[in-house]
């Protein structure tokens, strides 16, 4: 509780610089005044840059005054490209765009769990690395770190991960601890058609893609709803459809993108493989060739039992016991996924939501976070590292 009281101390602070972060909302690795403006913080604070060479993101270590491992706690920090509706608070200056799925919220959660450590810098055993990734829109900024050499500038490999993202469903005060899958792992995929173009007067002399595109789409609505266990996570969805130009013209090729998100991978591989008969079956059916490309994305994000464990032990550190819920499962996906693959790591839900009012989703243009639980997210983090570091001098040196 201590360190939540330290936390909410800080509050003023944190809710300026998260007016701050949202009125200058970045695309995905386009983070540039966002990362300046962290480096020149993350060093006023004393901290060691971990220099990656990228143009945008941060890496920043403590270094704590007694020996142990090192623990990590990371945040996401671009926005979407989405045109803000006007309310109360502070607003994007950003034409088209927002931080409209919070990147924000975390970004200064993160910042103030850095305060909250550097306060206790000299009783702290062990160092904890703090991780600012741009491009979790695209899921692509983790990755990006790692190809940049971020575990290999470390002095030594992490032995706790964790991350949280803010959860409108949840009022602020709310601290979600769940086991096992809680987002989604991601691969995307594109349908390219080809019939033959003509007049749109003569349509018996060509073979229009478009048909065949419409029964693509209604038979990829099986590959839940008939060939997957309903037992099981999956959505498979088209996403974007191209074809055609002027009005009269029947289109000689169709491109569809989309993606599958799934929890089970042997639900995964088999909506690929249906995937691809149903394209290729229903566009010889219209007269048509398909070709069928997949494209990687992200794992699925796994909380293990050992670290929900300490995650659950961190949260009861700051909140009473009906303030740790664990709701169900999401669908979106996360790229912090891809530094579990690496770390053994633990992702919370926070709440984030006003009570008694309606609290629009991530990606809806009248999206908020209910920033009085900016301290919260800075004292979860901050504990969450503790707690990890403590785990890991209890267990003799293995990691969490």
């Amino acid at each position: 509780m201590e360190l939540l009281e330290r936390a909410r101390a800080l509050e003023g602070e944190l809710r300026a610089l998260k007016d701050r972060l949202h009125s200058c909302p970045e695309l995905s690795f386009q983070e540039v005044q966002t990362t300046a403006l962290l480096k020149e913080k993350l060093r006023e604070l004393g901290l060691e840059l971990v220099e990656l060479g990228m143009e945008t993101g941060a890496a920043a270590l403590l270094r704590g005054g007694r020996p142990g491992p090192t623990a990590a706690l990371r945040a996401d920090m671009d926005a979407i490209a989405q045109q803000e509706a006007p309310h109360d608070g502070a607003l994007s200056q950003v034409d088209g765009v927002m931080h409209g799925c919070g990147h924000d919220f975390h970004t200064v959660g993160l910042y103030g769990a850095a305060r909250l450590l550097c306060e206790r810098r000299e009783e702290l055993a062990g160092s904890v690395l703090f991780l600012f990734q741009p491009a979790e829109e695209v899921t692509q900024g983790a990755q990006a770190m790692l190809d940049h050499g971020l575990l290999d500038k470390l002095p030594e490999m992490p032995v706790c991960l964790f991350g949280l993202h803010n959860r409108p469903e949840l009022p602020a005060g709310q601290i979600a601890v769940m086991e096992g899958p809680v987002m989604a792992g991601k691969s995307h995929f594109t349908l390219t058609l080809h019939g033959k173009s003509g007049h749109g007067g003569s349509p018996h002399k060509c073979t229009d893609v478009i048909a065949a595109g419409a029964a693509v789409v209604n038979a990829v609505q099986t590959i839940v709803s008939r060939d997957t266990d309903p037992l099981d996570s999956l959505v498979c969805s088209v996403l974007s459809i191209h074809a055609g130009t002027p009005d009269n013209f029947v289109p000689e090729t169709l491109t569809m993108t989309g993606s599958i998100r799934y929890h089970q991978e042997q639900a995964h591989q088999k909506a690929r493989r249906r995937l691809k008969e149903l394209t290729l079956g229903v566009s010889a059916a219209y007269g048509c060739t398909a070709e069928v490309d997949f494209h990687p994305g992200v794992p699925v994000t796994v909380n293990s039992p050992r670290m929900t464990a300490l995650a659950r032990q961190a949260a009861l550190a700051l909140v009473g016991p009906e303030q740790v819920v664990s709701p169900r499962p999401d669908m979106g996906s996360e790229d912090f996924a891809v530094f579990a693959q690496h770390i053994p790591a633990f992702f919370y839900w926070l709440g984030s939501g006003f009570p008694g009012r309606d609290n629009p989703c991530w990606h809806n243009a009248h999206f908020r976070t209910n920033d009085s639980a900016l301290p919260l997210a800075a004292a979860l983090l901050a504990q969450s590292a503790l707690t990890g570091l403590a785990a890991f001098h209890q267990t003799g040196g293995k990691k969490a």
